[in-house]
């Protein structure tokens, strides 16, 4: 519950939170709203403040942000925007600090100190409370020590607003500024009722004659805090910062005055808080308050425009026991259910028992209960957590690690928080734009071109109308444009992709993750000049951090400029720390252009200089010697590295390919099995030289594409890549293609690895041919083209397919998926 305001009598169980903020000036005021001549911001004299913000009580419940809020206000007034206040003229007082000896002698100093033309700020965050109702005049502002309740002897640790106002009057009347700020909520077990509030509210509307009065919000209101705002503040003394610092200068003359602070706060309090917490200030609106900083408003706005907003829940500080205890039994099991559904993160299901229908049932038999507004609130926030954890990672430039599955429910828990907040909600805007994200997500998440074919252009287009709606209801969200710019590319509208791109990078221009992700984004799309210019841009920038001039190695490999990449490792070699990186990447570049001598020296020398035994070196020792028809040399190397370590799941497969292609069949399908026994679900393989793999041949007639085909990076999940080389080798066996129990059982295993599915269904198409099964082949091979399979040499020169290379349904097939490509039907 946000802290309640200074009320004059026993406070009800409903609560009112007020933050009161007086100016007390000895001149007289003349008509509101009609600025008064001479009347200026600038102060005369010194500016001295007392602050205190407790969160961590001794004897009743804690707060959450009161704290945060006061050391923010001290920020706040020793910055530029606040009048660069002298530290050593600001006391603040913080949690156990709060007590009343220490500020009973900060309030004794500054009125002995204070003198006309001064400004004086007294600022307090804690909870508030009263006695009983007949002190109207008076109430109690709670400090660290502060008893339970029983006040009345006021000799504990509280400050009563009626001796506050005995030292701040004598300061007014002699040209002393007081600002008084009170954000304060209800501690106790009061009895006030409605009418303790009401009086409360009177008395200090009446209070001490010519002043402003701010005030947090209306009598029998709630006063939020949230992480939601600045990081974790209450709503109000946040926004009050955010308008004195600028935002509030409506006429942009330079000045925020009164009238334009109580414009900015009733309007954004309002907003954030859905109408449920509205300021109040009066007093001589036209008074200028506050000189504003160009410079300061200017980054204000900045950061603004930059923010993400996300829902989070909101806290009501201190009263959600007192609520509960007054429901009846019927009340409290739905609460009750509603919390542990919230927990175990059961919002939307099961449909039998879930948080939306525990406040579905609380809201109807309970309207206009306090409850309602942070269940409702709790609720929203949940509903966004699954959203959030898919887009943070790709917020801050690094991968997300999610799936289409994952992308559908986050769209559906969106959908359900639109209806719960309803279209008039602040956020509903970019609740839509977000759904819209996840839609496209559903089909599209994590799409490469190995599954992309025309076949899934009426998808892509569908997925980019989403997403440029999501673009125009949220334009400053980077992940949306990226997922853009990438399926623009698919669609080979290039300038579009480019806009794209370059419309992500606008959104976070001095973020190193930004960048360093376009570039990968640009390598992924083979944009190898776009690629090359942003991570040559990086290293110039950032020299000492050697994934730049790695990134630039892989760029300058795979767009063919071998000399270029080689220079860069041998700059790596120069230096100790990079050294083995350096020769590594050297290994790598003489594999890619077959000189393995080359290749062996410098994966060699990796090994070297490696701090740990390098598995990697060696086993892409014995991959160039597997690739250019070593085998025992390629041997030797596998199992050097299973000496080291006998789990390393890429050379079981490796040794298990050496085993398959020499006819050791036995071995060969231990090795594929350990493999899936030593990898995670998610490990994944990249495998060049492909017709080396699963006992396949190609036609060679066109040469070159054989040669390009050889040359191409597949990446496979390896426990899928060891099931498929276990089938293969299965079928192969002669009188073994019919024991359909067995198959079935390998393809049941590939089909449960749903992010290959049109992979399995080529190969099933494979299977079926060799079988003879034209009509079978045909079915599965379409299904494959459906989900995406887009590589054309393999299509039409795997030599398990050959039955149909003549069939007319073939045929079609191929020009139906891929009509702007020609060859050998």
């Amino acid at each position: 519950m946000k802290r309640y305001g200074l009320l004059s009598g026993l406070i009800p169980p409903i609560i009112c939170c007020l933050l009161y903020s007086v100016v007390v000036r000895s001149q007289d005021v003349n008509v509101r709203g009609v600025p008064r001549k001479g009347d200026s911001t600038v102060i005369k004299g010194n500016t001295y403040g007392i602050i205190i913000g407790i969160s961590k009580y001794k004897n009743i419940a804690p707060l959450q942000y009161a704290d945060k809020d006061a050391q923010s206000f001290q920020n706040f007034l020793l910055s530029e925007a606040g009048g660069k206040i002298p530290a050593a003229n600001i006391e603040t007082f913080l949690n156990g600090d709060a007590n009343r000896t220490n500020i009973g002698d900060a309030i004794s100093v500054i009125a002995r100190k204070a003198k006309p033309g001064d400004r004086v700020y007294f600022f307090f965050a804690g909870h508030g409370d009263m006695e009983d109702l007949t002190q109207i005049e008076n109430g109690l502002l709670l400090l660290y020590n502060s008893p339970n309740g029983n006040y009345f002897g006021m000799n504990d640790d509280v400050l009563e607003i009626i001796n506050l106002k005995r030292y701040l009057s004598p300061l007014s009347e002699k040209g002393v500024e007081m600002i008084f700020i009170v954000d304060a909520c209800h501690a106790g077990n009061l009895k006030g009722g409605v009418q303790g509030i009401q009086q409360t509210a009177s008395a200090l509307a009446a209070a001490w004659g010519k002043e402003y009065k701010i005030l947090s919000c209306q009598p029998n209101q709630l006063s939020l805090e949230s992480a939601e705002w600045g990081g974790g503040r209450g709503l109000f003394s946040y926004e009050l910062e955010d308008g004195m610092k600028g935002l509030a200068d409506l006429n942009n003359d330079g000045v925020v005055s009164m009238y334009e602070l109580q414009n900015y706060i009733q309007s954004n309090v309002a907003k954030y808080s859905e109408g449920k917490q509205i300021p109040m200030i009066t007093g001589d609106l036209s008074k200028p308050f506050v000189k504003v900083i160009p410079s300061v408003l200017a980054a204000l706005k900045k950061e603004k425009e930059s923010q993400f907003p996300m829902l989070a829940g909101a806290n009501v500080k201190g009263i959600e026991d007192r609520y509960v205890d007054s429901l009846d039994p019927v009340g409290k099991k739905i609460y009750v259910s509603f919390k542990q559904n919230m927990e175990e993160k059961q919002l939307i299901f099961p449909e039998d028992t879930n948080a939306l229908k525990d406040y579905r049932s609380f809201e109807k038999r309970y309207p206009g209960n306090q409850l309602l507004l942070t269940m409702r609130r709790d609720l929203a926030a949940g509903l966004n957590d699954r959203f959030n954890e898919i887009v943070t990672p790709l917020l801050k430039g690094q991968t997300s690690y999610s799936t289409r599955d994952e992308c559908y429910y986050a769209s559906l828990e969106l959908d359900n928080c639109m209806h719960l907040l309803g279209e008039q909600h602040y956020m509903y805007q970019n609740l839509k734009a977000r759904k819209l994200f996840m839609d496209a997500m559903t089909y599209t998440w994590a799409i490469n071109d190995n599954e992309y074919n025309v076949s899934m252009k009426p998808i892509l287009l569908y997925a980019v109308d989403k997403l440029e709606r999501s673009a125009e209801l949220e334009p400053n969200a980077s992940y949306t444009w990226s997922a853009l710019g990438q399926l623009y590319t698919f669609l080979f509208d290039y300038a579009k992709a480019d806009s794209a791109f370059q419309k992500y990078l606008s959104l976070r221009p001095n973020d190193l993750f930004a960048k360093y992700s376009l570039g990968l984004i640009y390598g992924q799309l083979k944009q190898y000049d776009k690629a090359e210019k942003m991570f040559g841009s990086l290293m110039k920038e950032y020299p000492d951090i050697p994934d730049f001039k790695l990134q630039l190695i892989e760029v300058y490999r795979e767009n063919n400029k071998p000399e270029q990449a080689l220079s860069l490792a041998d700059s790596l070699i120069a230096v100790d720390s990079t050294r083995m990186q350096g020769y590594f990447s050297k290994g790598l570049i003489h594999s890619t252009l077959i000189n393995v001598d080359s290749a062996v020296y410098y994966y060699g020398q990796a090994r070297k200089y490696s701090p740990v035994y390098c598995s990697l070196c060696d086993n892409n020792t014995g991959q160039i010697y597997f690739v250019t028809g070593q085998t025992d040399s390629a041997r030797k190397y596998f199992k050097r590295v299973l000496d080291h370590d006998s789990t390393y799941p890429f050379a079981h497969f490796n040794l298990g390919t050496i085993y398959l292609k020499e006819g050791d069949l036995s071995s060969a399908i231990r090795e594929f099995f350990a493999t899936v026994d030593n990898s995670t679900s998610s490990l994944q393989g990249f495998v060049t030289n492909m017709q080396l793999y699963l006992g396949k041949s190609y036609d060679t007639t066109d040469a070159a594409a054989y040669k390009k085909f050889t040359r191409q990076t597949f990446v496979f999940n390896m426990q899928y890549l060891s099931y498929l080389s276990a089938m293969y080798m299965y079928i192969r066996v002669p009188g073994l293609i019919d024991s359909t129990a067995s198959i079935n059982y390998l393809f049941d295993q590939l089909f449960t690895y749903k992010s290959h599915d049109d992979l399995t269904w080529y190969h099933n198409a494979c299977y079926k041919a060799m079988k003879k099964d034209k009509a079978g082949a045909l079915e599965s091979l379409e299904k494959s083209l459906k989900l995406g399979f887009g590589n054309y040499f393999i299509l039409t020169n795997d030599k398990d397919l050959s039955i149909l290379w003549n069939d007319p349904a073939y045929e079609a097939l191929v020009k139906k998926y891929f009509p702007d490509k020609s060859g050998k039907l």
